[in-house]
């Protein structure tokens, strides 16, 4: 500064308060633009839209990218709600679903519930877990069955789908596991109206299941007979079993054999009498894996005049080794007669994959359906 003259301090000057951008100004982020795709060969179809083939999404949404194997994309949403697509890659193999299964086309004669005078009734043996898991199994009975189509996880899924389909007022079920009961099928069929009541076998892991339609049934009581206990208490069941021992076949070390013997006689001569007189006048559906074909020469007497709802089919049980009829349901013809039979799977759908069980069907045997009503 020039001599004589003093700095003076002055205060520096406040900035002026920054004011709201006005409306009209209103800037809204860009993407930052992508690489053009080069478009895919022509002979690559486009996967169809919600109006059909080669339909094209909305204006403002992206067709979603065909999908390779190792690709997993999100469900398409509803119509009208299309969002950006998205791709998402798997960090581990994809497992094919099952495709079309063996009960697809019956579930087309199932879909309503029957009416209040009418009584859908199914029987089936649904393969225990402990026997299809096996060495003897997964080499010898079906060697033909993929090994994951044996798994219980895989099984269990198709069997829910294939009951609930059949919208039946009674199931009953042979060769239960009680984890699949209690884990699964007693909550999945709890959701569609169906109560359960499960009996083990004795010194196993699996038993049988039935189930009823809550609005229609209701549980009277429950009587659990253990054919162990009941050849060793009745002279009559011992002299069977004196008479069985004679025939070779009856001493395979295979279960399922003296246990078809077992079931049939057991209930239909000596705990004949024993229902008639608990319940007098009161019809019988008795269903079951009786193990026994229609050609078999032993002769059978009980106190009821029964009728087989679904006849004689040419076979229920079908594997590489054996076909033939096993199931059945009997019914009082006194009292009930059949409205209508659900055809079984063609051949053609049951040889697809050569044999039972398959990647669309998850038993050895096939499940017989019918409607009844009362006379």
């Amino acid at each position: 500064l020039p001599h004589g003259h003093r700095r003076v301090p002055t205060a520096r000057q406040p900035r002026p308060a920054r004011l709201p951008r006005p409306p009209s100004r209103a800037v809204t982020a860009q993407p930052r633009p992508r690489p053009a795709v080069p478009a895919r060969p022509a002979e690559a179809a486009a996967p169809p839209g919600p109006c059909g083939a080669g339909s094209a999404p909305p204006s403002g949404a992206s067709a979603a990218p065909r999908r390779t194997p190792a690709a997993v994309g999100a469900a398409r949403p509803p119509p009208g709600r299309y969002g950006p697509a998205r791709e998402v890659e798997s960090s581990g193999p994809v497992e094919a679903g099952p495709g079309a299964c063996t009960f697809d086309a019956r579930h087309l004669y199932t879909k309503k519930v029957c009416g209040h005078g009418s009584v859908r009734t199914v029987s089936y043996n649904i393969l225990a877990d402990t026997y299809a898991q096996t060495e003897f199994s997964r080499t010898v009975l079906y060697p033909y069955c993929a090994p994951y189509a044996l798994e219980i996880d895989y099984r269990q899924n198709l069997l829910k789908k294939e009951l609930a389909g059949y919208s039946a007022d009674l199931i009953c079920l042979q060769e239960v596991d009680k984890s699949v009961f209690v884990d699964s099928l007693a909550p999945a069929l709890d959701a569609f109206g169906l109560e359960g009541v499960f009996r083990i076998k004795e010194k196993q892991h699996e038993g049988l299941a039935t189930f009823y339609r809550r609005d229609k049934f209701s549980l009277l009581s429950q009587h659990d007979i253990a054919f162990s206990e009941a050849l060793v208490s009745e002279p009559l069941h011992k002299e069977l079993c004196d008479q069985l021992a004679k025939y070779p076949l009856v001493q395979e070390k295979d279960p399922s054999r003296k246990l078809c013997v077992a079931n049939t006689h057991l209930y239909w001569h000596p705990k004949g009498n024993f229902a008639c007189d608990l319940y007098p006048g009161i019809p019988v559906i008795f269903c079951g894996d009786f193990n026994s074909t229609p050609s078999c020469s032993m002769s059978l007497s009980h106190p009821f005049k029964l009728l087989s709802a679904c006849g004689e089919p040419a076979y229920t049980n079908y594997v590489g080794g054996f076909h033939g009829c096993l199931d059945y349901i009997f019914i009082d013809k006194n009292a009930l007669e059949v409205e209508q039979v659900i055809p079984l799977p063609s051949h053609e759908e049951i040889t697809t994959h050569q044999a039972l069980p398959s990647v669309s069907h998850p038993s050895d045997h096939i499940a017989l359906i019918c409607d009844l009503k009362w006379k």
